[in-house]
């Protein structure tokens, strides 16, 4: 709800703080008095046109502030989804205008743009008047409405779901036959390179394996040589273990106690022995030949290349191969795929059409009989021959189901019917408006509705109704009207008096909370023009209190 507005240098206003209350609350005022601007500027502040001359004169600007509070969750994720921050639901707006033609727009600090600050100020604030721009004029709007009155809440819910899967399969078609369709295109490349790597019969690790086998044939006659030599020295270690252990035979027949090195020099002769076999053997497995060396080269070039080809490694080369197997089995094989996907949207489209048809059932009843109430409460508001008619036309499955709502009104007998959007007169307008937030039970997510010209023509048991209307709509909403009627001021919870003076030789306009006397004195006003004995008792009447 609205809690705060400052209205600074805008139009006849220097400087005006105003607070508002919950429930209902009155402006009233002379013709003339400044009513108007105060609507105005609320208007700039929720994103109307600025106008550089409603700048008050001599002033270079003119900044409107307002303080919301709320607990809308839609409202709170759209301050999130724009990263201001907001504490305890609390919503600071401003609106600066400039006479140099540059504005400024904020929440919370954070500079927003104009049609950013418009599309959240709609869920805040619906001002209903001959010229503003009413949600409920806006078919999404009203659709969400009859659905709310219909408590289709859940079932657009699951249905809601549903289009998401939907949409989500016909996404999954989508990028399926885009990329059916390259495949198709590349087929003859992706051929090419596939059979390239399957007849490569590339292994891991093989590179590295082939480096190393290269480097020993190039080292042939280095390790030849030198292995021959660590041959020889292994005869003569041989050779010189051999000779250790008879010696060693000879001492022990002197000394027995030498006998436990004999294992040891044995033990030591074997190995050697088997080493030099070893040797030889891995000597006489070295040979050199240039053929085999040539095709280890020209393997390992191919190998080399595949992989700068292939993402750098074998393994990346052997994973590009199974891309391009499942590439070609997609250009090959791509019906059984598609069929199987257009299958479950198929599925899925029976299921939306299911849940629209029972979305479809409950709106035209909901608005059979929202049509018959709207009216009968039009016919309360001085509009007695007006037929209101919700109607639904078919259209094609979208987020929403399959209806397109229309809000028809024919304001007097014998006219055609004709969308609400088109309802010319002001006042006609503002009493729609009531009589469809009335018989909607107030559940319209917006908070804070205001009314204008909504008394324009009524008087008497008529604006008795509308009085009684207002207050009803009043009990689930901050509801805030301009009225010249004492039928509907007596109502208020609140009541604010708008008035004009001239201070220091400039118009100025004002806005005084009135309670007690002065509340009666202006109801009685109201009532006649001027304040007497009469008007006064009438007044006290009115607002039931005793004289």
């Amino acid at each position: 709800m609205l809690e705060h507005i400052h209205i600074k240098n805008f139009v006849l206003i220097p400087n005006l703080e105003l607070d508002f209350n919950s429930g209902l609350t009155v402006l009233t005022g002379e013709t003339g008095s400044g009513k108007s601007i105060i609507l105005g500027a609320l208007s700039l502040l929720l994103g109307g046109k600025a106008d550089k001359d409603s700048i008050r004169l001599g002033c270079d600007s003119a900044e409107i502030s307002g303080i919301f509070s709320t607990q809308n969750n839609k409202i709170l994720d759209i301050l999130d989804e724009m990263g201001i921050s907001h504490e305890d639901g609390r919503i600071l707006i401003r609106r600066v205008v400039r006479s140099s033609g540059r504005n400024h727009y904020s929440v919370n600090g954070m500079n927003i743009t104009l049609q950013e600050g418009s599309a959240l100020s709609d869920l805040l604030v619906d001002i209903t008047s001959q010229h503003s721009n009413q949600s409920l004029l806006k078919r999404d709007t009203q659709l969400q409405a009859l659905d709310r009155s219909a408590g289709n809440l859940q079932l657009l819910e699951e249905y809601s779901a549903g289009w998401g899967v939907l949409k989500e399969l016909e996404k999954r078609r989508a990028e399926y036959e885009e990329q059916v369709e390259k495949a198709i295109s590349d087929r003859e490349y992706n051929e090419f390179c596939f059979n390239e790597l399957e007849k490569a019969g590339l292994e891991i690790g093989e590179d590295e394996k082939l480096k190393e086998e290269l480097e020993i044939s190039s080292s042939f006659e280095f390790l030849s040589e030198q292995l021959s030599v660590m041959r020889g020295e292994l005869e003569k270690a041989a050779t010189s273990l051999s000779d250790s252990l008879a010696i060693l035979h000879r001492c022990m027949k002197k000394d027995p106690r030498l006998s436990v090195y004999e294992s040891r020099l044995e033990s030591d002769g074997i190995d050697v022995d088997d080493l030099k076999q070893e040797m030889a053997s891995y000597l006489s497995s070295y040979s050199f030949d240039p053929y085999e060396l040539e095709e280890k080269n020209s393997r390992l070039a191919l190998i080399q290349r595949l992989k700068k080809k292939y993402g750098g490694s074998i393994e990346s080369a052997k994973k590009r191969m199974d891309e391009l197997s499942e590439l070609l089995s997609l250009a090959n094989d791509s019906e059984s795929c598609l069929l199987e996907i257009s299958k479950d949207i198929e599925k899925q489209n029976e299921k939306l059409l299911f849940l629209a048809d029972k979305l479809h059932e409950k709106r035209a009843s909901e608005a059979q009989k929202l049509s018959k109430q709207i009216t009968s409460i039009l016919n309360t508001l001085a509009m007695d021959q007006a037929v209101f008619e919700i109607t639904l036309s078919p259209v094609s499955l979208n987020a929403h189901g399959r209806d397109e709502v229309h809000f028809m009104i024919a304001a007097n007998k014998g006219e055609k019917k004709s969308g609400i959007e088109n309802t010319a007169s002001g006042g006609e307008l503002s009493r729609l408006m009531l009589a469809l937030k009335s018989a909607l039970g107030g559940d319209d997510d917006v908070a804070t509705m205001v009314f204008d010209e909504i008394d324009a023509g009524i008087g008497g048991l008529t604006a008795a109704n509308v009085a009684s209307q207002l207050k009803k709509l009043s009990s689930k909403h901050q509801v805030i009207v301009i009225t010249h009627l004492a039928q509907i001021a007596s109502k208020a919870d609140h009541h604010l008096l708008v008035s004009k003076s001239v201070v220091a030789e400039r118009t100025e306009t004002d806005v005084f909370p009135l309670d007690g006397k002065k509340r009666i004195e202006e109801i009685a006003r109201l009532l006649s023009g001027n304040v007497n004995d009469i008007s006064l008792q009438h007044a006290r009447s009115l607002l039931e209190i005793e004289g």
